[in-house]
């Protein structure tokens, strides 16, 4: 067994190959080290994709990568490459590998009767005489299958983890329900399109402990790891897959006009009145939940409270489930269907969330309600990204988050149906009885006296609004309180000091919560 801590453990996985020839197989082993729960978290994919001007690749800059690595993987497939001193770029790297003692795991595309060029047929009997064993594949979920299969084999031999049932089954679904959509490369588009806050929120998602030392050339490379970009070799650049341009583009909308969310509020329980708003939202995902939250925060009815000796306005739905309930909506939907997009409806007593495409799996209707379905996704890239992003947890969850978060607040558990090829969310609201709103159990007038007088008036109305159950961002509170950027992180940095708030999310996909301590509640 290997001395190294398996709770630190991160192996990297350097993967192999011809890149032109075999970009689907290269792009379906990042989306399982990316999407399977056992090697998230125990592995991290490495590939070399840039090639300078001419096509022939950096020696220096590929074997550098593969220095940092433990796991090697050779896909052989039936071209051999352009070479550099005298070899391609795949034998220069099997080269290193033997050479380091790394474990090398072999797969093969084709049958025994595979055509393959001259100097491919000799690069595998190499493979061969060397002694390595190998598998073969035809399809490309047969080499994620494969692929999969041996790497938990290493580690389990090497560091005695093993996948849960509950990863087995998550990890098998991940290959029967995935969609193509998702990993497709879009050669239209190029870094221009994506948003420079989003894409350092979703790198520093990625690599964590390094987000303060990231560069951007180190923040491209991750994001090309984890299939967010591609490397166009002609053109000499990196460009989005539609995963990426849906987490981080300016307007996914573009080439995907399904990509967008229909907003309409009404004034009355019915759609057969006319709208007093509809607002059609283009944007990522990240900056669509924000402003989809924030239209319904600005246009739904507050309730006054009295707590303690103060008076606060609590909002008709909680945010929890409302993000949560569009999370689900744009992390699940069938982007395949171009006819269709998110449509959100706001009605006096209600707010409907509709999403193309059914549940994969066709899990019952009554274990989604609960929060029991298994966690299954069509767009398997799409939602680790949101994970990344900080906006989803665990998958599978979110349902019993907006669950609780319905019922803290006084209303009734969200409820979901089928409509035809639709799914179809339901929160319900207080309607005519405002009252039955609460107050959320720890409230801002609970500290004591000494606590409150080191917070500013303005710090106190944030306070009195994240105690009213309220989730804010700092774009949200610059609007609110027409203050700057940097004073919103000072009032912010003032409460989380005194144990009164707590920062969850990452970058732009930052918000804050009331999160008092006990020692908060200590006169001081």
């Amino acid at each position: 067994m290997s001395m190294d801590s398996p709770a630190n453990l991160k192996l990297r996985v350097f993967i192999s190959s011809v890149q032109k020839e075999l970009e689907e197989e290269r792009m379906q082993l990042r989306i399982l080290l990316t999407s399977d729960p056992f090697l998230l978290r125990y592995t991290v994919p490495k590939l070399f994709e840039k090639y300078p001007v001419p096509l022939r690749p950096d020696k220096k800059a590929y074997l550098r990568l593969l220095e940092k690595c433990q796991i090697y993987v050779l896909i052989i497939g039936k071209e051999y490459g352009n070479e550099t001193d005298g070899k391609s770029a795949t034998h220069h790297e099997y080269d290193y590998a033997q050479e380091h003692r790394l474990p090398t795991l072999v797969c093969v595309k084709g049958d025994g009767g595979c055509k393959r060029d001259d100097a491919e047929e000799a690069f595998f009997k190499l493979v061969r005489a060397d002694g390595h064993t190998y598998s073969r594949f035809k399809e490309t979920t047969q080499l994620h299958e494969i692929v999969r299969e041996r790497l938990i084999a290493h580690i389990q031999e090497h560091y005695e983890l093993s996948p849960t049932k509950e990863e087995v089954a998550v990890a098998n679904a991940s290959i029967a329900f995935a969609s193509p959509f998702d990993r497709q490369r879009l050669p239209e588009r190029d870094l221009d399109d994506l948003s420079p806050a989003r894409v350092t929120a979703l790198a520093q998602g990625l690599d964590p402990e390094s987000r303060k030392t990231l560069t951007p050339a180190e923040r491209e490379q991750l994001l090309l790891d984890r299939g967010y970009l591609w490397f166009n070799s002609v053109k000499d650049m990196a460009r989005p897959t539609a995963a990426g341009l849906l987490l981080v583009g300016k307007d996914p909308s573009t080439p995907f006009p399904q990509c967008r969310i229909q907003l309409d509020l009404y004034p009355g329980r019915s759609n057969s009145d006319e709208a007093t708003l509809a607002e059609t939202i283009r944007a990522n995902i990240p900056d669509a939940i924000d402003t989809a939250v924030s239209t319904i925060w600005k246009n739904t009815r507050k309730t006054p409270r009295v707590v303690g000796l103060k008076r606060i306005e609590l909002p008709e739905y909680p945010e929890t489930a409302l993000r949560e309930a569009l999370v689900n909506a744009l992390a699940h939907r069938d982007y395949e269907d171009t006819s269709q997009h998110v449509v959100v409806e706001v009605f006096f007593d209600r707010i409907v969330i509709t999403n193309p495409g059914l549940p994969v799996g066709h899990p019952s209707l009554k274990r989604l309600e609960k929060g029991e379905a298994r966690s299954r996704s069509r767009n398997p890239l799409l939602s680790q990204g949101l994970v990344f992003l900080g906006l989803m947890e665990e998958r599978g969850t979110g349902i019993r988050r907006m669950r609780r978060a319905m019922l803290d607040h006084g209303l009734e558990l969200p409820h979901v149906k089928t409509d035809e090829d639709r799914f179809v969310l339901t929160l319900p609201g207080p309607g005519d009885d405002l009252g039955r709103i609460k107050a959320p159990a720890s409230s801002a007038e609970s500290l004591p006296k000494s606590v409150l007088e080191e917070l500013n008036k303005r710090q106190r109305a944030i306070l009195e609004r994240l105690a009213a159950g309220e989730e804010l961002t700092s774009a949200g509170m610059q609007s609110d309180f027409s203050v700057t950027r940097e004073t919103v992180a000072r009032d912010m940095v003032a409460l989380i000091e005194l144990k009164l708030a707590q920062k969850i999310g990452k970058a732009r996909a930052t918000r804050y919560v009331y999160a008092p301590s006990e020692s908060s509640r200590i006169v001081r």
